[in-house]
């Protein structure tokens, strides 16, 4: 059995916990939202898993250079790096997905993905772990 922890890092930071059998089948344990920047509430759930996959964050020339980060405190890359961090402490090795995945993790965890759609963080982690479980694991998406 192979433990995926998913990661969508932000001010609130969504997280979900999946598991693929050796038949290759998907089981969702649970999934929630933190607003703890540094993720020391999810520890366990970090130290518990054979990986931790992650949404990446890259800063966008075209938006930048329009002021969509002037003043911003940045909260997703800290976020990020405390993951970072509590990973290689706990020895989980941790991978990045960029933001493009989701809406094929969304098909592959069963549901829909509305883009821009405000609260979906718990999902979006689902998304990303279900995408890396399909993708690299060979399991089957959820419900098959």
């Amino acid at each position: 059995m192979t433990k995926i922890l998913g990661i969508d890092p932000g001010r609130h930071t969504g997280w979900a916990r999946i598991s693929v059998s050796p038949e290759k089948r998907m089981i969702v344990h649970d999934f929630g939202v933190t607003m703890d920047l540094q993720l020391i509430e999810l520890s366990d759930h970090i130290r518990d898993s054979d990986l931790v996959v992650s949404e990446s964050f890259l800063v966008r020339p075209r938006e930048a250079r329009k002021g969509a980060f002037d003043y911003d405190p940045m909260e997703t890359p800290q976020v990020i790096g405390a993951l970072k961090l509590q990973c290689r402490l706990c020895g989980t090795p941790i991978v990045e997905q960029s933001p493009s995945v989701k809406p094929v993790g969304y098909g592959f965890a069963r549901q829909k993905y509305v883009r821009g759609k405000k609260g979906t963080h718990a999902m979006d982690a689902l998304a990303h772990a279900a995408y890396y479980a399909v993708k690299h694991l060979q399991s089957k998406p959820l419900g098959l």
